[in-house]
């Protein structure tokens, strides 16, 4: 059985036609999975396919977004599955990170280290937030921000009390959709090195181990999981997460420097 999928994004139909078994191209948005690309007002754009009758909507690659849009769109969207492809989080690694992580103990700091060009540092940070929040296991809290010339300097609380340190700043020569680096600071370490191709190294006391490549697109992925949200009825915690990790940007972004 096929779904169908609405989209205009070369990339999405290249993902269709790698999916014959799941996914059929189709013209009408009505029942279908219902791709927008993430520019400009791509939250209106999510909206108006949710109301179009779409079946789920995928939103690719998703600009920074003010946290009363993404309200809106969670209370128009509230019957449809909202998928976001954030490529600095990918979302097969934050699953493939589930199973590398049992029996790590929880860390007790981060380290956070973000650079982007200017247009993409406020997305390059919020997906930064983001990694920090899945080594985390949970929310952060902001505790202390600055920011100064687009630069940022924040600290972050876990749930369990373990500090969150973040570094972030605009650079030309970064990767265009920006580079995140995370560390834990514990017995067993954590590393995770996301641009457009992201890499988990995990280092104990009987050496380093590195997450196997992906590669699969992201744009695959995504659609996969709108398809498998349609047949389960499963609602995916997308837009819950962009939240968290936008208005803690945000903070960081807007924060006096002292």
């Amino acid at each position: 059985m096929t779904t169908p999928v609405r989209t205009d994004l070369a990339p999405y139909r290249v993902a269709v036609a790698e999916l014959p078994a799941s996914a059929v191209a189709s013209r009408d948005g009505d029942g279908a999975v219902a791709v927008v690309a993430g520019v400009r007002a791509w939250w209106q754009a999510a909206a108006d396919a949710s109301a179009g009758g779409a079946a789920a909507v995928v939103v690719a690659q998703p600009a920074a977004a003010p946290v009363e849009a993404l309200d809106a769109l969670a209370s128009v969207a509230d019957a449809t599955p909202v998928v976001l492809e954030r490529p600095l989080l990918r979302a097969d690694v934050v699953a493939a990170i589930g199973g590398a992580f049992e029996g790590v103990p929880a860390a007790g700091a981060l380290a956070v280290e973000c650079h982007a060009p200017d247009l993409t540092l406020a997305v390059a940070l919020r997906d930064a937030i983001g990694w920090a929040r899945v080594l985390a296991g949970g929310p952060l809290t902001l505790r202390a921000g600055e920011s100064w010339g687009g630069r940022v300097l924040g600290l972050l609380e876990t749930e369990h009390g373990a500090a969150v340190s973040i570094v972030a700043a605009p650079q030309p020569g970064a990767p265009s959709l920006g580079r995140v680096r995370i560390t834990t600071i514990a017995e067993v370490r954590v590393e995770v090195d996301a641009d457009l191709d992201t890499a988990l190294v995990i280092t104990d006391a009987e050496g380093r181990s590195i997450l196997p490549a992906r590669f699969e697109s992201s744009e695959r992925v995504a659609l996969r999981r709108a398809i498998t949200a349609v047949r389960t009825a499963e609602r995916p915690f997308d837009l819950a997460d962009l939240r968290h990790d936008t208005a803690l940007a945000e903070a960081l972004l807007s924060a006096p420097t002292a």
